[in-house]
């Protein structure tokens, strides 16, 4: 059964003056929007699936498309409600996009893709953000298009792109559909060890699990009977999460490393949104990403109520904020 369980991220009518920039994207005449009527049963109306084909269409499994739409729409209100992180379409960075594709690729050769420009196109005029994922993709068996809708909110609130924050957050992400949360790895307590950590992609999901266990150990985590009910066709929970790290404290963080990003584009006269790519990715700005952490820590907890593990990395960062 299909449980209503809000829209994905509502789309803002008047863009403020602050909003990023809508491209126009060549060479994107071959996609074809998918016939997809408002259904208030599965809970939202601003994701439109297309396709690059009429026979990609005609091939496509409706069960496997609703599955998608189920893992979506339970992903978004995650992060919205549970999380309490602004949706992306309600972010000064997005606010001229009006809603987000999916294309649906049978060619696709990585499972998933999140874009970060707003565009639009001659197969789509208006403006809007997107993500893609392979035309074939098994949500009950697989967390990548939530795992790729993750990316688009940390696209809304941040620049940066390096591996550790923006693979190793959204390989976290995973956990709260999976049900799976981990108390992690002890945090660097050296700079050898925080080296390792910045040299991870996916790999330093341990690093954020530990960082959310040690700023809220007893994991309460309030999840609407609505969303736990979901299940997939075939009768697996779409949202398995029974506890949470954390939880209160990422919306800090991503506010935190947003005001990072603003600062260091007026320090570096960059455009607030338009980062070459190279400069989103460049390890150089780990400093002021650490910077970000630090200050979002200092601010949810005090001295004095950190465990030592968390002071004693809290101290081995301090001078990134210098």
């Amino acid at each position: 059964m299909l449980c209503a369980i809000g829209k994905l991220a509502p789309a803002v009518a008047q863009p403020q003056h602050e909003a990023g920039e809508c491209y126009y994207l060549q060479g994107d005449g071959s996609l074809e929007e998918l016939a997809n009527e408002p259904n208030p049963a599965k809970g939202f109306d601003d994701i439109h699936f297309f396709v690059e084909s009429p026979d990609q269409s005609a091939a496509l499994n409706a069960t496997q498309l609703e599955d998608l739409e189920l893992q979506l729409a339970a992903a978004d209100a995650l992060y919205r409600d549970v999380l309490g992180l602004t949706p992306p379409l309600l972010m000064p960075r997005y606010q001229r996009a009006h809603f987000i594709m999916v294309v649906l690729r049978t060619d696709q050769t990585r499972s998933g893709q999140a874009y970060d420009e707003v565009v639009h196109s001659a197969a789509s005029p208006d403006c809007h953000i997107r993500m893609a994922l392979g035309g074939h993709v098994n949500a009950a068996r697989s967390l990548t298009p939530a795992h790729e809708l993750f990316h688009l909110y940390q696209n809304a609130h941040m620049m940066f792109k390096q591996g550790w924050v923006h693979e190793g957050l959204a390989r976290w992400s995973e956990s709260l559909l999976r049900g799976d949360v981990q108390q992690g790895d002890s945090l660097p307590a050296n700079i050898e060890a925080l080296e390792r950590v910045m040299q991870e992609s996916y790999g330093a999901a341990p690093f954020w699990q530990r960082l959310f266990y040690l700023l809220d150990p007893q994991g309460d985590i309030s999840i609407p009977d609505a969303l736990r009910d979901i299940r997939y066709h075939d009768g697996s929970q779409v949202v398995a999460v029974t506890e949470l790290y954390g939880s209160a404290f990422l919306p800090l963080l991503f506010s935190s490393l947003n005001e990072a990003g603003k600062a260091l584009a007026t320090q570096e006269q960059w455009p607030v949104y338009s980062w070459a790519e190279a400069q989103q990715r460049s390890l150089r700005h780990n400093e002021a990403i650490l910077s970000a952490v630090h200050h979002a820590v200092s601010t949810y907890m005090s001295v004095a109520d950190q465990p030592e593990e968390l002071r004693v990395f809290m101290q081995l960062i301090k001078p990134m904020t210098d």
